[in-house]
């Protein structure tokens, strides 16, 4: 996957955190995008809307993005 397209979507999980839900496997917007978290950082990947693996520094900064969107999600 391009950073670039990391970028948006870490921009938008900062931006739009309603638009996020978080279970124990996924992290879902409320577009369709897919996100699999459920074997912490090393198993990070998209599921939707096409598969795609992520690199060592994407992976890093999605896991850092992710730790302050639930954080968020767990005062609202």
């Amino acid at each position: 996957m391009r950073a670039k397209n990391l970028n948006i979507i870490i921009h938008n999980m900062d931006c739009n955190s309603e638009d996020w839900e978080i279970d124990t496997f996924h992290a879902i917007h409320r577009s369709g995008l897919k996100i699999w978290i459920g074997n912490g950082l090393l198993g990070y990947h998209i599921e939707k809307p096409k598969y795609q693996e992520l690199g060592w520094l994407e992976k890093y900064k999605l896991h850092q993005q992710l730790k302050d969107l639930i954080k968020e999600k767990s005062k609202n």
